[in-house]
């Protein structure tokens, strides 16, 4: 698990996300003196979340025209440290806005992010949530630590002092370490239904983890209670969460649908008036299944599809789904029945969207696997056909005489296969009868 490769993206998921996550609170905070309370609503969560979608949609449509494409991440990171930097000098509310946003366009919120996911298509499978849980788990901490600071410092052109080295290391990083170059298809047909209902299944969950998260940040008057001490419970839930993704995904599955019921209840304690920060941290908690629900599921089917610029799809419809309930989270906060209404709704036509018409059409096909196996480690054809027989647990010799070659050939391709993969026969076994999506 902790290889020196897998290692290297915990790095780089949690400094980009330490990164996005602490200079959206200080910007928020900063703005706080020179704009309402309406304007930094509409500034920040609707404009902000749509520019991070913008900027993750402008990676995807970047990406087939760019040659060289950790060039175009380098001098967007560096737009992105300068809007974050001219930030903190400037006192016109308008001005401010603008810049917050070019930061969420062109920062690892948005250009960045969809480079980044695109990147996790070089960590193999049966890693990736727990790499992308840990390095994210980071980034929450370094938040947390962040609040910790004096409110002088993380609110003030200080914070840069902290956010312009984080940059830099990150930048290093990327530019130092050479990645796989990842071939690339189009979306065929039977994919594109995969990918439709994964669409539909992550908008509906996007929308009850607004519904909830959402209303609790409004209800969270300090920036501790909303940002500070939360944030470990996060870290905590997408530990768990990347645990269960990689080591029981039917289990991971289940946990996920099952974790938008406290979206539900959440409303309802808060009506009773139970404590907000304890809502706010189980919220925080269990909003984590979705967010290496949405990652794992879209990087997967990006890699399987070898479709990867299509990896940060999950993280862009959250954000897309964040920003338009901002036009709608005044009435609904006002409205418990009614919230309570939509979430009941919502959850329930997710249920059977999900167990009715996705859920069983996933199953994956031990020829699935061969093939996804085939795709993403280079193997030949004569290859793929010695592993459809050696996962079937057929004798070198046996599968000599079934497909009319040598058995010094079958051993030199079981060679290959085993190099090609870094696994033996027995994890070959297990990952093609035991894979899912």
């Amino acid at each position: 698990m902790f290889s020196k490769n897998n290692f290297k993206y915990i790095l780089i998921l949690a400094l980009g996300f330490f990164w996005c996550s602490s200079v959206y609170l200080s910007q928020e905070q900063y703005l706080i003196s020179y704009a309402s309370t309406n304007f930094i609503n509409v500034a920040e969560m609707l404009l902000g979340s749509i520019s991070m979608a913008l900027g993750i949609l402008f990676f995807v449509l970047l990406y087939k025209k760019a040659k060289r494409l950790k060039l175009c991440y380098l001098i967007f990171t560096i737009i992105a440290t300068l809007s974050m930097c001219l930030f903190f000098f400037i006192k016109d509310k308008y001005v401010l806005a603008a810049l917050m946003c070019a930061t969420c366009f062109f920062g690892t919120a948005g250009f960045g992010a969809g480079y980044h996911f695109y990147l996790l298509g070089n960590v193999k499978e049966e890693y990736r949530g727990r790499v992308f849980s840990i390095g994210y788990g980071l980034g929450s901490v370094g938040t947390y630590l962040i609040v910790l600071l004096p409110e002088r410092v993380y609110t003030s052109y200080l914070s840069l002092l902290i956010y312009v080295p984080i940059v830099i290391i990150n930048i290093f990083i990327l530019m130092r370490y050479t990645f796989n170059n990842i071939k690339t298809n189009r979306i065929d047909k039977k994919a594109f239904k995969s990918f439709g209902a994964l669409t539909i299944i992550v908008l509906l969950m996007a929308l009850l983890s607004g519904l909830c998260t959402d209303v609790i940040a409004i209800k969270t008057i300090n920036v501790s209670g909303g940002y500070g001490d939360t944030r470990l419970y996060y870290c905590a839930g997408l530990l768990l969460a990347g645990f269960f993704a990689d080591k029981h995904f039917k289990l991971f599955e289940v946990s996920v649908i099952s974790s938008f019921i406290f979206s539900l209840l959440s409303i309802i304690l808060l009506s009773l008036g139970y404590s907000t920060y304890l809502i706010a941290a189980l919220s925080y908690f269990f909003v984590s299944f979705f967010v290496v629900y949405r990652t794992i599921s879209f990087v997967n089917f990006a890699d399987n599809n070898r479709v990867l610029y299509m990896s940060a799809f999950g993280l862009m419809y959250s954000r897309i789904m964040e920003g338009l309930l901002v036009l709608f989270e005044d009435y609904l906060v006002d409205n418990s029945t009614i919230l309570i209404i939509v979430i009941a709704i919502c959850l329930a036509v997710l249920i059977f969207v999900y167990f009715g018409l996705f859920y069983h059409k996933k199953e994956v096909t031990k020829e699935d696997m061969i093939k996804r196996i085939m795709i993403q480690y280079k193997l030949s054809v004569q290859e793929s056909k010695v592993l459809e027989h050696l996962v079937e647990c057929k004798s070198n010799q046996e599968i000599a005489d079934l497909l009319f070659i040598s058995l010094y050939t079958v051993k030199r391709h079981v060679a290959s296969i085993y190099k090609k993969t870094n696994m033996k026969k027995k994890d070959l076994i297990k990952k093609c009868f035991e894979g899912t999506i």
